[in-house]
């Protein structure tokens, strides 16, 4: 394994993890671990993709960092990966495929529908394929916002903008949703971008793939030139899981293992999968969300999903309320795919240790959390801050950028 792929780790799992600066040395990776990510990143895992094999490892690599800092030093602090120190993350995504369908179309596939929305649509009284709103106002309840990825090639986009305008002003987020061949070709990327562009008046932050085409060789580096903040393209059509070992946000390298500017956010789980590939029922489609979910709750990921706006109405696809109205049940952070791409981002203000006191290099974002335990004997001292014990161990609150904490 060549330095510059093993600093590349480094940089990653102290990201990760939420690692004060210099805790860990890259020498101090285990050799699998180092492999495995390495491997990830460049397309060529071959391991059971069904659990979040990689997560784990990280978290267990975590814990005998943790225990060696405590047997050396009598504390260790680190960062909480989520705002609040919630246990896990959801980010709530949409690719807008279509918009509408002809008459013929929607009889040849009136077996989705129920009997209410087929006759309205088939009278023209309602539309069954244009549902950004319907969406929306379904996470409005709920209190959350999404993103929404737009083809600048099946449908009018100037078309959507009186619509989707006031989204974007309320929260949500409008992104691309890259055309046929836009994966490996800087040209018809461009192309795409401007598009939108030129109809949304805007730049998008984030994209996701067409059918979630990608070249590893070539894709990020594409949408790196192109401006993109983040990606969340990573992901398997006809399977469930974890093609990259882990779901957490991380920066791509270069081909010279040099850390990219943008975020890849992986997919963990496609509607169509579940009735399109799979061919499942609803009852047994929720079980697999809910499966899903609990993986990543599991190993404190980030459970990216991907429901199309266009099947909300259909069988198989209603199903998406009761998926909100599971996670609004549960403690965790829930936002678009830029907001959890602008949290990992500012998170990643430097934590530096000097001596037996830590402090920030830059400004810590709101929501931020350190956990932090500490052997008997030790007292912490907290200044713009609040030390909480709650059920997750100690928490320190940051509440300003004049934030220390030490430890005698």
């Amino acid at each position: 394994m060549s330095t510059a792929a093993r600093a590349y780790v480094h940089g990653l799992v102290e990201e990760n993890l939420g690692l004060p600066k210099g805790v860990i040395g890259s020498e101090d990776l285990p050799a699998d671990l180092v492999d495995h990510i390495t491997s990830a990143v460049r397309g060529k895992t071959s391991r059971e993709a069904g659990s979040p094999l990689v997560e784990q490892e990280l978290n267990e690599f975590l814990l005998e960092v943790k225990r060696y800092s405590l047997e050396r030093d009598g504390f260790f602090v680190w960062k909480a990966r989520w705002p609040e120190a919630r246990p896990f993350a959801a980010c709530l995504t949409h690719d807008v495929d279509n918009i509408e369908h002809t008459r013929r179309h929607i009889l040849s596939t009136r077996r989705r529908f129920g009997a209410g929305d087929l006759i309205l649509g088939l009278l023209g009284l309602r539309s069954l394929y244009r549902n950004i709103g319907l969406v929306a106002g379904e996470e409005g309840r709920k209190g959350f916002r999404s993103s929404f990825f737009l083809l600048t090639s099946n449908y009018s986009l100037s078309d959507l903008v009186p619509s989707i305008t006031p989204l974007e002003e309320d929260g949500w987020e409008i992104g691309l949703h890259g055309d046929f061949g836009t994966h490996d070709s800087l040209e018809k990327m461009s192309e795409a971008v401007e598009k939108f562009q030129t109809a949304t008046g805007s730049s998008p932050a984030g994209v996701r793939e067409h059918y979630l085409r990608f070249d590893f060789e070539k894709t990020w580096q594409i949408m790196e030139s192109v401006g993109f903040a983040y990606d969340t393209s990573v992901g398997a059509r006809d399977s469930l899981g974890f093609p990259l070992g882990f779901s957490t946000p991380f920066h791509p390298p270069t081909h010279d293992w040099s850390s990219m500017k943008i975020l890849e956010i992986p997919l963990v789980l496609m509607d169509t999968t579940l009735w399109g590939y799979l061919k499942l029922e609803e009852q047994e489609g929720m079980a697999e969300v809910e499966r899903m979910i609990e993986r990543v709750r599991k190993v404190g990921g980030l459970f990216t999903l991907l429901w199309h706006q266009e099947a909300i109405r259909m069988r198989g696809g209603r199903l998406y309320p009761k998926i909100l109205e599971k996670l609004a049940k549960m403690d965790c952070f829930v936002s678009s795919g830029i907001g959890v791409a602008s949290w990992w981002e500012s998170r990643s203000v430097p934590l530096v240790r000097e001596g037996h006191e830590y402090k920030f290099r830059g400004t810590p974002p709101p929501g931020l959390r350190l956990h932090l335990e500490y052997s008997q004997g030790r007292r912490p001292r907290v200044e713009g801050g609040d030390l909480v014990a709650t059920q997750r161990g100690n928490l320190v609150k940051v509440n300003s950028g004049e934030f220390s904490l030490r430890v005698e």
